[in-house]
């Protein structure tokens, strides 16, 4: 793979990934402007997420057969369309409309950038740089949605930036290839299927769910807490910062790591400072906090990944684990919303902290089934 076509596929799979930054905040705009419940910010995250997850899923095939320049330029001009229109829309009903739209435009350019990664030599430390990559342009975004284009312009202002982001990707479109070759198939007695396997995806279902309702819900936790928007900003600006070392970091040290070690502190990390945040009112106390337990989930990533090539050689399940962690990401807040109402969101991010918690006991029953596998394998 050429090196302009990797690195064509990081930008734009950093743009398919640019809401989830920034996602709280907008949807906290939304519903500052009457446009959304507080259930509401999770249902149209869930609409959002899913149909990301969708779109990467069927992507991840539909953009390698074939044509794949012209099919990510025209998803991506869609995706600018999307959001134009959602920065008009005056209904709950066309706002959950264009949320899911644009989860599934962005999905298929996810896909698209999926399909070159996973064929690469390298897609554990792949993952973890577009982790980081993607992360990059929500560090600025994060801090001046709340401070200055929501206050100043108003919600619409939020949605137009990610359209312009949209168009940056129609542009990339050019480098990358317009077909790539297929995975070979699994052999009949291989593990693609096996319990150890299925069993690793719900454990990772689990943990992204977690991630996703605290995401979802940690602005409004915030404003609940009494945080002012400053502080607010700051914190979702400090996280993502942290989020693009944390990313790289891991991408670097993942080859040379064991990996389920690794992957249960980071999921257990997630977990308690998930906790911290919703417990802390104290605004330093709060930014570390988010700081950590994003961190930790996006570092996780590429531990994720090459765990999976490792269950599953013939890596057909590591095309899957990506679109699985973006499920996750969209069943958190959905489940999360019916633990809050109009006057308490913290049910939501307790929600969180056991959604990851099952994950993490999940994690540890699957790397003591992998590890007995792999001792009477050698016996």
């Amino acid at each position: 793979m050429r090196p302009i076509t990797i690195f064509g596929s990081i930008i734009i799979g950093a743009v398919s990934l640019l809401p989830l930054g920034v996602l709280p905040i907008l949807l906290g705009g939304l519903n500052d402007a009457g446009l959304l419940s507080k259930a509401g910010i999770g249902q149209a995250a869930t609409l959002e997420l899913l149909g990301l997850t969708l779109g990467a899923t069927v992507g991840g095939y539909w953009m390698a057969r074939g044509a794949m320049r012209l099919k990510t330029a025209a998803t991506a001009l869609g995706l600018v369309a999307v959001n134009v229109a959602n920065a008009h829309a005056e209904t709950t009903a066309a706002v959950f409309l264009d949320r899911a739209a644009a989860g599934l435009l962005a999905g298929l350019l996810f896909g698209a950038a999926n399909a070159i990664i996973v064929r690469s030599n390298n897609p554990d430390r792949l993952t973890g740089i577009l982790c980081g990559a993607s992360v990059v342009p929500q560090i600025g975004l994060a801090y001046l949605f709340p401070v200055l284009l929501i206050p100043t312009f108003g919600v619409a202002a939020g949605l137009y930036a990610l359209a312009a982001g949209a168009l940056i990707a129609a542009l990339f479109a050019v480098t990358l290839v317009d077909k790539v070759g297929v995975l070979k198939r699994a052999e009949r007695t291989g593990n693609r299927f096996s319990g150890t396997v299925m069993l690793y995806g719900s454990a990772t279902i689990l943990q992204a769910a977690g991630l996703g309702a605290a995401w979802t819900y940690i602005e409004r936790v915030a404003t609940q807490h009494g945080l002012g928007p400053s502080v607010i900003g700051l914190a979702f600006s400090a996280s993502l910062a942290s989020q693009v070392a944390a990313s790289w970091l891991s991408a670097w040290l993942v080859p040379s790591m064991a990996k389920w070690p690794g992957l249960l502190v980071l999921v257990l990390t997630q977990a308690g400072f998930i906790a911290l945040a919703v417990l802390t009112d104290a605004p330093t106390a709060f930014i570390v906090a988010i700081c950590l337990f994003a961190s930790a989930a996006c570092a996780l990533q590429a531990f994720q990944m090459a765990q999976i090539v490792r269950l599953d050689t013939t890596r057909r399940a590591a095309v899957l684990i990506l679109p699985m962690i973006l499920f996750g990401n969209g069943l958190g807040p959905l489940i999360a919303s019916f633990a809050t109402t109009e006057v308490d969101v913290l049910g939501g991010g307790w929600a969180a902290v056991a959604m990851t918690a099952a994950s993490l006991l999940l994690y540890v029953v699957c790397a003591s089934r992998s590890t007995r596998q792999r001792t009477a394998s050698h016996a």
